[in-house]
């Protein structure tokens, strides 16, 4: 029992896991306090779009590590809403680029916001050393489970 104990207590994905589930509920709570109608699983697509407007729905799954379905799902909510939408690829009718409307771009500055105070909150007492590593570790964990779950796509 120990050894499991200690497998759970030492797992970088258990940790990862919690701390994930964490940061969902304080930064849900915080949209929902404000009144804003986007859920977190929403806002990981908004935060890729808010990078570079006018992806595809395949590059979006990609990048927010999401598979095609939840991407459609997460998008047919966003468009709803008037946040996003959808323009038909004119060489692809099968593909659609994705753009964010003016509510979205209205919503942007609020939304960042949010997530600043929640990162502050997540950062009180802790070295700013200690973050930089912790981040670099955390990247350098996921580029390694990127390279084996994604191994035809170039080198990050």
């Amino acid at each position: 029992m120990d050894n499991y104990n200690n497998i759970i207590d030492l797992s970088i994905g258990y940790l990862v896991g919690r701390l994930s589930r964490a940061i969902i509920k304080r930064l849900s709570k915080k949209f929902q306090d404000a009144g804003i109608d986007v859920s977190y699983e929403q806002w990981s697509l908004l935060v890729h779009l808010y990078r570079q407007d006018g992806q595809t729905q395949q590059a979006l799954a990609r990048i927010a590590v999401k598979d095609k379905a939840a991407v459609t799902r997460l998008l047919n909510g966003l468009e709803k809403k008037n946040i996003v939408l959808r323009i038909p690829d004119r060489n692809d009718k099968r593909s659609n680029f994705i753009y964010l409307t003016n509510k979205a771009k209205e919503l942007k500055p609020h939304l960042i916001g949010f997530v600043e105070e929640m990162l502050a909150e997540a950062e009180q007492g802790i070295d700013p050393d200690e973050m930089i590593r912790c981040r670099a570790t955390i990247n350098n964990i996921f580029t390694n489970f990127d390279r084996l779950n994604n191994p035809d796509s170039p080198e990050k």
